[in-house]
């Protein structure tokens, strides 16, 4: 089979296991949303230049992402599937990357077949791969300047280099620039020679182009409210006053990144332990991966996707792991996959048991229940047989029916339930108020105008226990305390919405007793003015 046959069979099964569902899954709040409506506006408003949101242009995150969104709204009407088809693109991309690269360094398909299939099985990636947000295509992008890079400086690949550089400008003009630890790399490595590969003059200029192109007619359109915005707000803010101060913690991402590996933590880990070296392959790999969560950990702000691309390094030196396993028949070495992977199974096995305690309906997980309990004693079985070569298999197929299961028993209504999709069926001309809570999905799905509405005292930094300078990252449209009493009290039309976190501060307001219950539409409670 020719290299680019087996390269399309990668692609096409990543997409098509990336794929299945995403146009039930409902776009959700608050992040996706934020990303859905500002590429919906400017489509609308015909302006691809400026991101906005609720008709105010903002600077959260460069351009690329919204392009991308724009395109597909553009192609494919706006329909969940159009929201969530560029992250599946990019995720299969990913993989067939992946494919590629495992290939190209160690000749052996085992290799590269492994190397994607625990790239699009591990948890963080099947997860991020079909979600609206920055996270996949820089992912794509990273590992492409990265994987490039290695092969430029090692092998003095001019066209590597510089195709580095462009891949670069992609991961700039989608969330922020990657490449730092290449001069890590050189420096450990004791290599004048990688030092001097590592500027070409051509992927610098491409790298200028490709990045100016966006961020010159920004700075000329909207001068220095586009660099605080983006750069001083959403970049030096967040990374030195924490958003979320309760995951502001040390070890975050020390337990984050094995959990988002899952079912492939024990191989990836062991990998990056076991075979530890002076050689080129293994220092690269290690810088990226401990370099990544090394400058995470040290940022003020926390997310679970931040160092969501040190996973590529591990992943690949746990592909290369388990290839050595099947070509030495390592019978003890195998419990480091099995054992981590049992309990990931077993995890979603005892899912049955809170079904009846989830907020959204769930069903028909007892079927998975049983699938898991059946692989799981085939995948033991073959262990005991010493038929090693079925060990990745059961593992690969195990994880991919249990998240196409997940995917429509168990994801759908909860991303229904995270969205304010199911609003839509409030349509009538009364303003809508969201009380303490923004649901920006409901102006993406309706395409009404919608306000936030609060107590004069309420302070959400104060509860969440952050700095007020997060005030600054909401824009959407808000109404005050005294502007919606005086429309309950002259008895105008209007809808409050409530979250059902929120119901007990409703009571406790003063919109609570000019107000009558008129329903309950998902986790909303709907009230209109009292006769």
């Amino acid at each position: 089979m020719k290299q680019r046959t087996f390269l399309t069979l990668i692609f096409v099964a990543a997409f098509l296991f990336l794929a299945v569902g995403i146009s039930q899954l409902a776009v959700t709040d608050p992040v996706e949303s934020n990303y859905a409506l500002t590429a919906l506006e400017m489509v609308r408003s015909g302006d691809w230049l400026s991101p906005q949101i609720y008709g105010t242009y903002w600077y959260d995150k460069p351009i690329f992402l919204y392009w991308l969104l724009s395109l597909s709204y553009s192609l494919l009407g706006t329909t969940d599937l159009a929201a969530r088809l560029p992250a599946v693109l990019f995720g299969t991309a990913s993989c067939t990357l992946a494919a590629w690269f495992a290939l190209r360094q160690t000749g052996r398909r085992t290799a590269a077949i492994l190397f994607a299939a625990m790239t699009v099985t591990s948890l963080i990636f099947w997860f991020v791969s079909r979600s609206v947000i920055t996270d996949q295509p820089l992912y794509f992008f990273s590992g492409a300047t990265l994987f490039f890079a290695y092969i430029g400086l090692t092998e003095g690949k001019k066209g590597y280099m510089t195709g580095a550089y462009v891949m670069a400008a992609g991961a700039v003009l989608t969330k922020g620039p990657v490449g730092l630890f290449l001069l890590l790399f050189t420096a450990i490595q004791r290599r004048p020679d990688y030092l001097k590969r590592l500027f070409p003059p051509a992927g610098i200029v491409l790298f200028l182009l490709l990045c100016l192109s966006w961020y010159g007619p920004m700075y000329s359109r909207h001068g220095m409210d586009f660099i605080d915005g983006l750069l001083g707000f959403n970049n030096v803010v967040r990374a030195t006053v924490s958003e979320h101060p309760e995951y502001d913690v040390w070890y975050y991402y020390l337990v984050l990144v094995p959990v988002s590996l899952l079912p492939w933590t024990g191989p990836c880990l062991y990998g990056l332990w076991r075979r530890r070296s002076h050689h080129d392959e293994y220092v690269f790999m290690a810088i990226w991966a401990l370099g990544t969560i090394l400058f995470y950990s040290l940022m003020a702000t926390k997310y679970p996707t931040y160092a969501y691309i040190a996973n590529w390094p591990l992943l690949y030196l746990g592909a290369r792991t388990m290839q050595v396993w099947l070509d030495e028949d390592a019978r003890y070495a195998w419990l480091a996959a099995l054992i981590p992977a049992s309990v990931y199974s077993l995890l979603f096995a005892v899912l049955v048991a809170f079904t009846d305690k989830a907020p959204f309906p769930v069903q028909g997980l007892l079927l998975l229940t049983v699938f898991l309990a059946i692989m799981a004693i085939l995948t033991w079985l073959a262990w005991w047989q010493k038929a090693y070569l079925a060990l990745p298999f059961f593992l690969i197929m195990t994880t991919v029916i249990t998240y196409l299961i997940v995917t429509f028993q168990v994801l759908v209504p909860f991303y229904q339930y995270r969205s304010a999709q199911s609003l839509t069926v409030l349509n009538d001309a009364a303003p809508v108020y969201f009380f303490e809570e923004y649901r920006t999905s409901y102006p993406y799905y309706t395409g009404q105008t919608a306000y936030w509405t609060a107590p004069a005292d309420y302070d959400e930094n104060d509860r969440l226990r952050r700095d007020a300078v997060w005030a600054k990252k909401h824009v959407y449209p808000t109404a005050s305390e005294d502007q919606v009493l005086s429309s309950l009290n002259q008895h105008q039309n209007l809808t409050l919405v409530v979250p059902e976190g929120k119901y007990k501060d409703y009571k406790a307001s003063e919109f609570f007793s000019l107000t009558r219950k008129v329903g309950r539409i998902g986790p909303y409670y709907i009230f209109k003015p009292s006769p």
